[in-house]
């Protein structure tokens, strides 16, 4: 399952959900203004992330955010 770090109004976010809808892939949303997730943006801050959405794949790995989804997607697909 991917994970997609967002918060609200996030174009971008929005529309790297839409991508993984489209592609018919589960995922789980982690929103760092749900008061009880603040601290993956103190994780992300102190990772080095300062934009929003960050994903993640089902092997743990990052991805990124909305333009590398979209390149992850187009290299696997023609895999």
């Amino acid at each position: 399952m991917y994970t997609i770090i967002t918060k609200n109004q996030c174009n971008f976010c929005d529309t790297a959900k839409a991508l993984l809808v489209g592609a018919d892939k589960q995922f789980r949303v982690i929103n760092v203004q749900d008061p009880e997730k603040k601290w993956v943006l103190t994780l992300l801050k102190q990772a080095g992330y300062t934009t929003v959405p960050q994903i993640i794949d089902p092997d743990g790995r990052l991805i990124g955010g909305y333009t590398e989804l979209k390149e992850y997607f187009n290299v696997t697909s023609s895999s």
